[in-house]
């Protein structure tokens, strides 16, 4: 697929909220007649809005670009084993509709969440107009098919479902952290990003931009995984994961449930929502009982952090998920500094809409390649 100009000013304004003109000619390296000749075009197929900046002091008015509001619906899709989320967003990114489906055990696995997803995209107002969909998961994808542990996915093929429902759009796939990095690259910038996402299961990403016109790198981290020791066995099989010592999971089972396997939890989940909250709201009321609950979690997370930060050398940390709060990042924070040379500084990331607008990202840049021209 060729990188023309049009595709450039396109994957600009996807991007960036709005471009100036003599930005594009600096960018593009094009004259000024070459450039308005473009954005006619674009303008005429109602790809891009140009608007005239009001200056209160004399001289030449100043033109920035955006894309078109009502040209560019997309929908972002998150699917954990707490819930599914859906976004749908127009070509400035606010929010049409939000639409969120508790997930049980009944609702997972290759047979039954394909009709929750298609249960999801149904409940949107319209479909005819939706150009592209993204699609987060919490699990590994390879070659477009989702495999999850938590999820009981194995070639699962997302894809074919949503062609059925939506067949014009560009459909992408990614992983769930996947979706948080290109979140915080477009929103706040930076080359390097490492995003961590904690809570009943642990996840990363590094991020490394390579510019706008080419495709990031993005290396999904398994951390959950990591060997930490203990005897526990994993849902994934092996002994001693991260996840088994130093989830939201291990909390819980120290909190509350001292007989409690990983396995049990995860196949289960939904029955220990209402414990997971009081827990994760524990440090409001009760901060030292909540220090000492987590001591161990802050533990392994500095010391697995701290040598990821050591190979990796990011910018910016990025910490998210339904166990994260402010009071967390200050504590893994603290942690983190006190067994490393050099301080650090780690961001804290809500949850809403990051990962569904991710995705929703990832896809309109892949739809905005295919275009012919």
């Amino acid at each position: 697929m060729k990188l023309t100009n049009y595709k450039k000013i396109l994957l600009n304004l996807l991007f960036k909220e709005k471009v100036y003109r003599n930005e594009l000619i600096n960018t593009l390296k094009i004259t000024p007649s070459s450039l308005t000749y473009i954005l006619n075009n674009l303008k005429k197929n109602k790809y891009i809005s140009i608007f005239q900046e009001n200056q209160r002091i004399a001289g030449r008015p100043k033109h920035f670009v955006k894309l078109y509001k009502d040209n560019w619906k997309s929908i972002g899709v998150r699917v954990g084993r707490e819930s599914l989320g859906l976004t749908v967003f127009n070509g400035y990114f606010e929010e049409l509709e939000k639409i969120s489906i508790k997930l049980t055990k009944s609702d997972i696995g290759n047979e039954n969440l394909p009709k929750v997803i298609k249960k999801i995209i149904n409940k949107i107002s319209s479909k005819e107009d939706i150009v592209a969909v993204g699609i987060a998961f919490s699990g590994k994808i390879i070659k477009n098919k989702v495999y999850s542990n938590i999820l009981n996915l194995k070639d699962f093929e997302p894809k074919n479902i949503i062609k059925t429902l939506i067949p014009n759009a560009t459909i992408t796939i990614i992983n769930d952290v996947e979706a948080i990095a290109t979140e915080e690259f477009v929103k706040h910038g930076g080359k390097k990003i490492l995003v961590i996402n904690y809570g009943t299961g642990i996840g990363a990403c590094f991020y490394e931009s390579h510019g706008i016109y080419e495709k990031s790198e993005r290396k999904v981290i398994e951390l959950g995984h990591f060997h930490a020791g203990g005897s526990e066995r994993c849902y994934c099989g092996l002994v001693g994961c991260l996840e088994t010592v130093a989830s939201d999971y291990a909390n819980l089972k120290k909190y509350k449930y001292k007989n409690l396997n990983i396995k049990e939890f995860i196949s289960n989940q939904e029955n220990y929502e209402n414990d997971l909250n009081e827990m994760r709201n524990l440090y409001k009321s009760y901060r030292k009982k909540a220090e000492e609950l987590y001591k161990d979690t802050f533990d392994y997370l500095a010391i697995f952090i701290s040598n990821m930060i050591k190979l990796l050398t990011p910018e910016k940390i990025i910490l998210s998920g339904e166990g994260v709060s402010k009071w967390f990042v200050q504590n893994l924070e603290k942690k983190i500094s006190s067994i490393s040379l050099n301080p650090i500084s780690i961001t804290f990331s809500g949850l809403r809409n990051n990962i569904e607008y991710g995705a929703s990202i990832d896809a309109l840049r892949e739809h905005i390649l295919k275009l012919k021209f």
